[in-house]
C-alpha cells in the first residue's frame, strides 16, 4: 500500500507518532520520515496477528480495534487504541513470548526491523526512545515481582496456618474417635454387667426370697426346712460370689 493508497493521512499519524513515548525524543522532521516508513494493515476479529514462538521483526501500533496478549487461553493483557506491541522484535532477533489475537476488526501501523535500521542509523535518539521504554517495562516487572513475592509470602503463611489448623482437626478427630471407641467399651461393659446382674443376682435373690417364704410355714417338718435351708444357702452363696467378682473387678481396673 503506497501513501497515495493509504487510510492513514500523514498528519494522522504524526499525531499518533507524538503521542507513543519510544518516538517523543524524535524531531518534527524525523517523525515525518518515520511516518513515511509504517506500512498499513487491516485485520477482521478473533485473526491471529502473530502467534508464540514466531520470528518477530515488526513493531505494531494499534490505531483502530481491540486485541488481547494472551499464552493459550490465559489473557496476559488487553491493548486498545494508542497502544504499542512487538517493540522487542527492532532490539533482539529473539522468538515471540506471547500470542496477539484482534477482538475486534483493526488497524495497524507497522514498522519493521528492515526500514528501522536505516532510520534509526541517522536518528540514534530513537534508540535512546527504546531503552527508555524497556527501562520502564522491566522496572514494572520488577515491581510485579515485588508484589508477587509478598503475596506469595501471604499465601505460603496463610497455608501454613491453614496445615495448622488441619492437624489440631485431626487430633481432635483422633481424640474423638478414641473417646467413642472408649464409649463403646464402657457400654459393652455395662451390658454385660447388666446381665451379671440381672443372671447371678436376680434369679439367686428370687430363690432365697421363695424359701424364706416356705420357712415362715407354721407346719413345715424338718426335712423340707433342711431342704429349703439348703437352698437359701446355696442362693445367698451364689450372691456373694457375683458381688465378689464385681469388686475384684473393680480393684483390677484401679490398678491398672
Amino acid at each position: 500500500m503506497t501513501m497515495m493508497d493509504s487510510d492513514i493521512p500523514i498528519e494522522k499519524r504524526l499525531q499518533i507518532l507524538a503521542k507513543i513515548a519510544v518516538f517523543s525524543s524524535l524531531k518534527p522532521s524525523a517523525l515525518a520520515e518515520l511516518a513515511g516508513l509504517l506500512a498499513e494493515k487491516k485485520t477482521r476479529s478473533q485473526e491471529a496477528v502473530f502467534r508464540k514462538g514466531d520470528e518477530g521483526h515488526e513493531l505494531f501500533i494499534l490505531v483502530e480495534g481491540e486485541v488481547r496478549v494472551h499464552d493459550g487461553n490465559h489473557v496476559i493483557a488487553r491493548l486498545h487504541e494508542g497502544d504499542v506491541f512487538g517493540e522487542y522484535a527492532l532490539i533482539d532477533m529473539e522468538k515471540r513470548s506471547a500470542s496477539v489475537t484482534t477482538e475486534k476488526p483493526c488497524l495497524f501501523l507497522v514498522l519493521s526491523r528492515e526500514k528501522l535500521i536505516p532510520f534509526m542509523s541517522g536518528n540514534p535518539e530513537l534508540l535512546v526512545g527504546l531503552l527508555h521504554t524497556q527501562v520502564k517495562r522491566m522496572r514494572d516487572m520488577n515491581e510485579l515481582e515485588d508484589k508477587l513475592s509478598k503475596s506469595y509470602l501471604k499465601i505460603s503463611k496463610q497455608k501454613q496456618e491453614i496445615e495448622a489448623q488441619n492437624e489440631a482437626i485431626r487430633a481432635q478427630k483422633n481424640q474423638l474417635e478414641q473417646q467413642n471407641a472408649s464409649l463403646v467399651e464402657m457400654n459393652e461393659y455395662k451390658r454385660q454387667l447388666m446381665s451379671v446382674l440381672i443372671h447371678g443376682l436376680k434369679n439367686p435373690l428370687t430363690s432365697a426370697m421363695m424359701m424364706t417364704d416356705l420357712l415362715a410355714q407354721p407346719k413345715l417338718n424338718q426335712a423340707d426346712q433342711a431342704e429349703y435351708v439348703a437352698v437359701l444357702k446355696q442362693s445367698l452363696k451364689r450372691m456373694d460370689e457375683v458381688f465378689n467378682s464385681i469388686i475384684a473387678g473393680n480393684q483390677k481396673e484401679a490398678m491398672e
